[in-house]
């Protein structure tokens, strides 16, 4: 669980800097976060050479127990990030309509010319 939770903090973070940095809203910050959660192929590749790998003495480099923790990871990444990305993202669309409304650049044709899918 501290895996998981280290995982989730961490790109939660990261995505608070940039999101930040860029003067993006909050939700923006939120999706950007859900879609990096995903740890799937590279992980596994990683986790699996480890596995396989013996150091000097004989020993591998990742037992079992932390490939099943690596396995829970991927698992739980890889349903948590779509799931909150299905939330997160239709907030983006609300902030775009209002802020297309309420700007007092609105005729800017950087605002005209984007355009939401969907609408």
């Amino acid at each position: 669980m501290g895996v998981i939770g280290a995982l989730l903090l961490g790109k939660w973070i990261a995505a608070q800097i940039v999101g930040r940095t860029f003067a993006y809203t909050l939700a923006v910050r939120k999706t950007l976060w859900s879609l990096t959660l995903p740890q799937v192929a590279e992980t596994l590749a990683a986790a699996l050479v480890a596995f396989k790998t013996f150091d000097p003495a004989g020993q591998r480099l990742i037992d079992a127990g932390l490939l099943n923790v690596v396995l829970v990871l991927m698992l739980t990444t890889a349903i948590l990030g779509p799931v909150l990305t299905a939330c997160f993202a239709p907030s983006m669309r609300v902030e775009a309509g209002s802020l297309r409304e309420n700007s007092p650049g609105a005729n800017h044709a950087y605002l005209n010319t984007s355009r939401i899918p969907g609408e």
